[in-house]
């Protein structure tokens, strides 16, 4: 026995011992010297701003750094996975020499650059899943690096600028062992539609989305037979789905959503047993949806929509057992939903409708479905709320708008949707008082409604709260100065457009999180409060239209993040406020009662576009200083948050939803003195120059002609002299003038888009002559204009040397002319006969100018 348990712990000692010795050699294996190499020639090129890759030295052996993984068994590097990692700089190909990295994965990163190793030391034929995706700035003019991958079956290149790759597909057909293949939004240009045929004999998958292909779908697409997945959405295709679509027998995905494909929804679409996801939205069809899309029975996601689509809603959706989503929409869709349509649908979780549709539903029904997400916009639900929702316990967004609804179960309808994230009933006509309702969404949109009372109060979850286009009255200190039980994170408040009174409150230290506060066009009084300039995060800030007054003395150069201001139509005093952060982009002051100058201060907001100081009570010069602003005189536009601006150019107000494109400059309405200062006109991405109603001297500079951006100008009603520059003929996009009420003189420029404004641009100075004034210059006044001698200005001395050299040509003329036509006016009979010649072709001139200009005239005002 003992001997026995003797030999037993033996053995026992022998495993745990040779266990040991395994473990310790597989422990003791280092990477490959050339893995490693080519590791480190890879991270040369490698910028790391975010330090994500700290273990990537010497110190540790490469099989231990951060996304490098190695064969247990040999050591050798197979799989290197760092995406999004924050890295940026150039991908060094020589990863590529890996002898056996099957797995290379860079994607979310910020590449831009990349080096390809020389042709006779590429070795990778073992890589069969690249993903360099959403690399942004990433450009490859040539794909032909791939051409060595001979066992590639992922390839992703999504987000990468391939523009110059005219040959992509010849290139992807070299791989004929492609799985999967997705090249998204890379700026393709070419989808080869007549090639035959693509040798993708094995391709599962193809993610061609966000590109900019013009034309029919392809005829090497319907060839691939093994294809199950295809993604053409968000291009520019056109023309019907070819019957051919049928040879894909496989087919479960199939995306074209979002194109130009025309025809009607073919009704052989419901013979594609096997698809699962089909996506037809924002297309051309037009028809009306076939009913044999009910055939469809493994829908599971399903998206229509087109304007030109007419008729009901087939009742047979209402099979498809399988369907998780239906998305239909269409302006020309109608018809009664009942029962029917979804009798079968126990699967269904999101439900939306953006067509007029109608509801005849028992008032007991209770849908066999629990949905996630019901959007039912533009459709005729009302004027209850339908009960039916009711049922809805599992929903994430709620979102009714402009569905003629006007009543609401008040209590249970607030009980109902305070657990909703998401609810939107914007663009109805709903009446009910909210003055001790409390608000627990995320995202409330109840704008454009009947709502009444004083404001709701809300709770510390609510993000974005829109209650703007109601009849909300009384103060709004209730809502901003509730204490929470906790710190709220309201991101977007918009309260504008009630008829809220009162003051502003003193307690904004609750609002930290606030980025988008707009309180326009309400009837708020008195000063604003200091705690105003509290915000760290605040963007946008639009207390416009109010009855608001003293000074407005905030200093605000703190908040960093602020980029539009807007105190428009109000009663503020004093001086131009000047505490303003670098970054602003938009300062709209117009309609107050600001007085003094132009404070040169404001020079320095780098990032100003648009700059309005109109109809105030400033005075003095404007500064010349206006040339420092980067983005009036050459920078490059940068794009924002899309503000909502109304802005007074063109001769009337206009709204604007400006994305950061808008360059103006409104001075007008003022008691400015002075000329204009020279380098105003070298503000050349300068849009909109308004600086009428003033008390401006001077004359217009030519240099007026280097401001090209420039679509309005407007210098009505001072007192300018002088000709108007025959320069500013060259501002091709100019689509309003108004030079009226000054003292110009002399004749008015020529030119195709000057001719095309009328003579009220020019009313009110004596002085000027020629088209489109009734005045016809004299022959004398007309000379300098006509021949541009005086339109450029100059010195005395100039003007002199000028009209000599014009002298000498006069002169030169004359001879020659008498030289040849003399005899004409010596011969009685010979000069009746050459004069009336003359008047006949002055005449059909005549004729012919005016039929052009109104011409001219006319399409110009088509298109403004």
């Amino acid at each position: 026995m003992f001997s026995q348990i003797s030999i037993l712990l033996l053995l026992l000692l022998c495993a745990n011992t040779f266990h040991r010795s395994t473990c310790d050699t597989n422990l003791q294996l280092l990477c490959n010297e050339k893995d490693r190499y080519a590791l480190q020639i890879f991270k040369l090129g490698v910028v790391n701003h975010s330090n994500m890759l700290p273990s990537w030295s010497t110190e540790q052996d490469c099989c231990a750094w951060k996304g490098v993984h190695c064969d247990n068994t040999t050591g050798r590097v197979t799989r290197l996975d760092l995406h999004q990692q924050y890295l940026e700089g150039e991908i060094n190909l020589s990863l590529f020499q890996i002898q056996f990295l099957n797995y290379l994965d860079l994607s979310l990163n910020g590449f831009t650059t990349l080096s390809a190793p020389s042709p006779t030391n590429i070795t990778f034929s073992n890589v069969h899943f690249l993903d360099l995706s959403f690399n942004e700035d990433l450009h490859f003019d040539n794909l032909n690096w791939l051409n060595q991958l001979s066992s590639l079956k992922y390839l992703n290149l999504s987000q990468i600028n391939l523009q110059n790759e005219t040959n992509w597909l010849q290139s992807m057909t070299l791989h004929p062992s492609l799985i999967e293949l997705r090249l998204a939004s890379c700026h393709l240009t070419n989808i080869s539609p007549s090639m035959k045929y693509a040798n993708f004999s094995s391709l599962l998958t193809l993610d061609l989305s966000g590109n900019h292909f013009v034309s029919e779908l392809p005829y090497w697409l319907f060839n691939i037979t093994t294809i199950s997945n295809i993604d053409l959405s968000f291009n520019l295709l056109q023309g019907p789905i070819p019957k051919s679509l049928l040879s894909l027998r496989n087919l479960e995905c199939l995306k074209l959503n979002d194109n130009e494909i025309n025809g009607s929804i073919p009704e052989w679409l419901g013979q594609h047993e096997q698809l699962q996801y089909l996506g037809l939205s924002e297309n051309m069809f037009h028809g009306s949806i076939p009913s044999s899309i009910g055939n469809l029975s493994s829908l599971v996601e399903l998206g229509i929509s087109s304007n030109l689509l007419s008729g009901d809603l087939p009742t047979s959706l209402g099979q498809l057992l399988n369907l998780k989503t239906l998305f239909v929409g269409g302006e020309s869709l109608s018809g009664v939903l009942n029962e029917y349509h979804f009798s079968n649908l126990s699967n269904l979780e999101e439900l939306i409708l953006r067509a007029s549709f109608s509801f005849d539903l028992a008032s007991d029904w209770i849908p066999p479905f629990q949905l996630k997400g019901i959007i039912l916009r533009n459709a005729n639900i009302g004027p209850n709320f339908p009960e039916w929702i009711y049922t809805q316990h599992s929903l994430e967004y709620l979102e009714v708008p402009n569905s003629n609804i006007s009543s609401i179960n008040g209590d249970l309808f607030w009980r109902f949707v305070a657990n909703i994230p998401q609810v939107i009933l914007s663009k109805n006509t709903i009446s009910a008082d909210l003055t001790n309702i409390t608000l627990n969404s995320l995202i409330i949109f109840l704008d454009q409604n009947n709502f009444t009372g004083g404001l709701p109060h809300i709770s510390a979850n609510v993000i974005l709260l829109d209650l703007s286009f109601n009849s909300f009255s009384g103060p709004i200190t209730p809502l901003f100065c509730h204490k929470l039980g906790r710190e709220n994170i309201l991101d977007y408040l918009d309260i504008s457009s009630n008829l809220l009174s009162g003051g502003v409150p003193d307690c904004w230290e609750y609002w930290k999180h606030l980025s988008f506060l707009f309180m326009q066009n309400n009837k708020l009084t008195g000063e604003v409060p200091q705690s105003m300039a509290s915000f760290p995060k605040i963007i946008i800030l639009n207390l416009s239209n109010n009855s608001l007054s003293g000074n407005f003395s905030l200093d605000l150069s703190n908040l960093k993040k602020l980029e539009y201001i807007n105190l428009r139509g109000n009663n503020f005093s004093g001086s131009v406020p000047t505490r303003m952060p670098h970054g602003m982009e938009v300062m709209l002051l117009g309609s107050n009662q600001l007085e003094g100058n132009i404070p040169p201060q404001l020079c320095n907001l780098s990032s100003l576009i648009q700059l309005d100081l109109s109809h105030n009570k400033l005075s003095g010069p404007i500064p010349p200083c206006f040339s420092d602003i980067p983005s009036w005189a050459g920078a490059q536009r940068t794009i924002h948050y899309p503000f909502q601006i109304n802005l007074y150019t063109k001769g009337q107000e206009l709204q604007y939803r400006d994305y950061g494109l808008l360059r103006t400059l409104e001075l007008s309405y003022n008691n400015l003195s002075g000329e204009i200062p020279p380098q105003i006109f070298s503000l050349v991405q300068l849009q909109t120059l308004n600086l009428s109603r003033n008390h401006l001297t001077g004359k217009i500079s030519r240099e007026i002609g280097s401001m090209k951006n420039l679509e309005s100008l407007d210098l009505s009603s001072n007192k300018f002299h002088g000709e108007i520059p025959a320069s500013i003929s060259s501002l091709s996009f100019l689509s309003f003038l108004n030079l009226s009420n000054n003292d110009f003189a002399g004749q008015i420029p020529l030119g195709t888009q000057i001719l095309t404004f009328s003579a009220s641009s020019y009313a009110g100075n004596p002085g000027l002559c020629g088209a489109p004034l009734p005045i016809n210059c004299t022959e004398a006044s007309g000379n300098g204009n006509a021949d541009g001698s005086k339109q450029h200005g100059g010195s005395k001395g100039e003007g002199f040397e000028t009209d000599s050299l014009y002298l000498g040509m006069g002169v030169g003329f004359a001879v020659g002319f008498w030289g040849l036509l003399g005899s004409v006016f010596l011969n009685k009979t010979w000069r009746h006969k050459y004069i009336r010649f003359l008047n006949h072709v002055a005449g059909q001139l005549h004729v012919f100018v005016v039929v052009k200009f109104n011409g001219l005239r006319g399409t110009q005002a088509s298109f403004v």
